[in-house]
């Protein structure tokens, strides 16, 4: 069986506590220099990948650390892919360019399969909900929100699942062990969207560094094992 995930990992070699890595930055680098549509979601006839598929790449930043997590096609483009050892990327508009050196790429494959219970956590911001169901959920009782975020949290595992080529049979089985709002954050268009950290117990092994929820491609909703 050939992987399903591959992820590339780069270190900054330059970067002061004054300067901040965005996911935007990184994501919008490589668009811009390689020109492939893996990178930027389209097929050369202007169709979406996401909307069919997915994205192929999801772009992150964790502690001003790049993680770039392929999935399913994108593993396999990712695999021949001649990632660069160094990357000089500009950040934003303040001509700051940060020097990224490559620390690791790994390959796996990642099942989505029953396991014991495992407890997983995110490590940047979770969008949970859309617009409507946003509104909807401020009029939920304590009780009812836990439940809507539990719900959510299944339908994106098994989303994530589909991205990476997978069905999962079993039933998918969570318990919430923290779950606390964030101030609203604008996202696209203008559009503000309230972000969520959770802690989660789940029947299910999920890979680290995969996203779930709204926006993953730009970074959000990162989750990894811990305890």
């Amino acid at each position: 069986m050939n992987e399903n995930l591959y992820l590339i990992h780069y270190k900054p070699l330059n970067l002061n506590n004054n300067f901040k890595i965005y996911s935007g930055s990184v994501r919008q680098y490589f668009v811009d220099t390689y020109q492939h549509p893996l990178f930027h979601n389209h097929y050369p006839n202007g169709k979406s990948i996401y909307r069919s598929k997915g994205a192929a790449f999801q772009f992150k930043v964790i502690n001003n650390e790049v993680f770039i997590l392929a999935l399913d096609e994108g593993a396999d483009f990712a695999q021949s892919f001649q990632w660069p050892h160094t990357i000089d990327m500009p950040l934003g508009k303040n001509q700051f360019v940060v020097k990224l050196e490559l620390f690791s790429k790994t390959k796996k494959q990642s099942s989505f399969q029953k396991s014991e219970s495992k407890y997983y956590r995110n490590v940047s911001p979770y969008i949970a909900l859309n617009q409507k169901n946003q509104k909807e959920y401020l009029s939920f009782s304590d009780i009812e929100k836990r439940a809507a975020i539990e719900k959510g949290l299944i339908n994106h595992i098994l989303t994530a699942a589909k991205w990476c080529g997978v069905t999962v049979s079993h039933k998918l089985e969570i318990n919430l062990i923290l779950m606390r709002e964030g101030i609203p954050i604008k996202i696209k268009d203008d559009l503000s969207f309230v972000p969520f950290d959770v802690m989660f117990e789940c029947n299910t092994e999920i890979p680290d560094y995969i996203g779930i929820g709204k926006f993953v491609s730009r970074g959000y909703g990162t989750v990894i094992q811990y305890g």
